[in-house]
């Protein structure tokens, strides 16, 4: 602190908001913010702190030697955080743990703190209004926040459905239609007749994996599941309700009962 007098030290208190030694300004920090003196603020270990203080930014190459993560968001403010913590770190292990392939990733950031996790996706999209450094790190560039840049983004990730279609109806089609192979649906009962989970599953490397939600399906019946597969359009279920009947599988796990339905010819 004998190096940039009256800097201002903010250390996370996760959940809540943040310990800081001077006042930051609302909008600064998210959360809450409480006052106490600089030396309760090396206490103990933290999740992150922000230092704030004219030119700190000079002092980055000297923060990360020591072994942290920092990230400069001005000449007067830097992020910091522990080794290898940072928005493509923690994306990754969201990814394995769902088993999504790297080349189906997408990210969208505005700022420089967003930089390691542009490099990190398969398909990386700044904000109109974000620094020049991040537009040029992203593979392309869309809207500002004014101009719902990022509405445009997530809807070229989702083929257009029909919008006369049913909530269920609309859901299915879109999983069906943006499922990377053939479809089936996954059901499972709660205590009663109504359904307490309903997602969508995709054949992809000769296995089937989880491929999306479908949470307009929670609290309905099978019978619905049918209607609203026939009222989007897709191949199964055919026929009468006899035969449709005939087209569930018995699936075992996550529930007193489960059912399979093809959606897509396998």
């Amino acid at each position: 602190m004998e190096m940039i007098p009256g800097a201002r030290v903010a250390v996370e208190e996760v959940g809540w908001g943040w310990r800081t030694n001077a006042s930051f300004e609302p909008g600064e920090l998210n959360g809450q913010q409480k006052l106490v003196a600089l030396s309760d603020l090396i206490t103990h270990p933290v999740t992150r702190v922000v230092l704030v203080g004219p030119g700190i930014r000079q002092f980055t190459d000297a923060l990360h030697a020591t072994g942290v993560t920092v990230t400069p968001m001005g000449p007067d403010w830097l992020d910091i955080a522990a080794r290898d913590v940072n928005k493509a770190v923690a994306l990754d292990d969201v990814r394995r743990r769902l088993d999504i392939p790297v080349e189906r990733t997408v990210a969208v950031g505005d700022g420089i703190n967003d930089l390691g996790m542009l490099a990190w996706a398969g398909r990386s999209v700044a904000m109109g209004h974000a620094p020049a450094t991040v537009r040029s790190a992203a593979d392309e560039t869309t809207g500002t926040i004014e101009q719902a840049g990022a509405l445009a983004v997530l809807r070229s990730l989702v083929p257009d459905v029909d919008r006369s279609l049913s909530p269920l109806a609309g859901q299915i089609a879109t999983a069906e239609a943006s499922a990377p192979g053939p479809v089936v649906l996954r059901v499972w009962h709660g205590t009663g007749p109504d359904l307490s989970r309903c997602e969508a599953w995709t054949l992809q490397n000769g296995r089937w994996v989880r491929h999306a939600p479908i949470p307009s399906g929670v609290g309905t019946t099978m019978r619905a599941i049918e209607a609203a597969a026939l009222e989007a359009g897709l191949p199964y279920p055919r026929g009468d309700e006899g035969r449709r009947r005939a087209q569930w599988r018995s699936v075992a796990g996550h529930g007193p009962a489960g059912f399979e339905l093809p959606l897509s010819s396998l």
